[in-house]
């Protein structure tokens, strides 16, 4: 590769990067933060699957309805798995960047187990929220869980979820959320699932 070629590749990075850092620097400067209470109020939707370690693929849907009083958001999640439904019913807080909250999860039972703390951080573009709990149709061993979700930019949103027991990785999800179906297979549609 000639010197002058590299001498390009190396600008065009440094755009690159530099056009990258302005982006994120204006998204922080205005102090706007990805709204997860405004995306949730109401009816929303989702579809996924879940990947254990032992590479076992299960499907999944969910039903969302969502309240929202003041700078709290109060969110039923009923999944749809192939063995039946379970519940999950979040609490969350929002003070500027921080979440924090509970969860609580419809075990193997049907019974609602103790609500968990959850605490996490919003940006620009998503949130993310961590917690030791129960997932949802398990039994009651307390796994952790991080949730990624970042904003598609065509209203969906993507979480991307890992769970871990004693820092081992057992199982990863890969849901989008949408606040209708339509828009939901329109987008998986486009970017199916791996």
């Amino acid at each position: 590769m000639s010197a002058a070629l590299l001498r390009r590749a190396a600008l065009g990075l440094a755009l690159g990067l530099t056009a990258s850092l302005a982006e994120a620097r204006a998204a922080r400067a205005d102090g706007a933060l990805f709204d997860l209470a405004g995306f949730f109020a109401g009816r929303s939707v989702s579809a996924g699957e879940v990947r254990t370690l032992f590479f076992s693929l299960e499907p999944f849907t969910a039903g969302f309805q969502g309240r929202v009083e003041g700078d709290t958001l109060q969110l039923d999640e009923r999944f749809r798995f192939p063995e039946g439904e379970r519940l999950q019913r979040w609490h969350l807080r929002f003070a500027g960047p921080l979440v924090r909250g509970t969860v609580e999860t419809e075990g193997r039972d049907g019974q609602l187990r103790p609500a968990v703390p959850v605490e996490g951080e919003r940006t620009a573009t998503g949130v993310e929220l961590r917690y030791t709990g129960f997932a949802p149709g398990g039994r009651a061993l307390r796994l952790a869980f991080r949730h990624v979700m970042t904003a598609n930019g065509d209203g969906t949103l993507e979480n991307h979820v890992t769970v871990r027991l004693l820092g081992v990785p057992l199982a990863r999800s890969e849901v989008t959320f949408s606040k209708s179906e339509a828009d939901l297979q329109r987008h998986l549609a486009k970017a199916p699932h791996p």
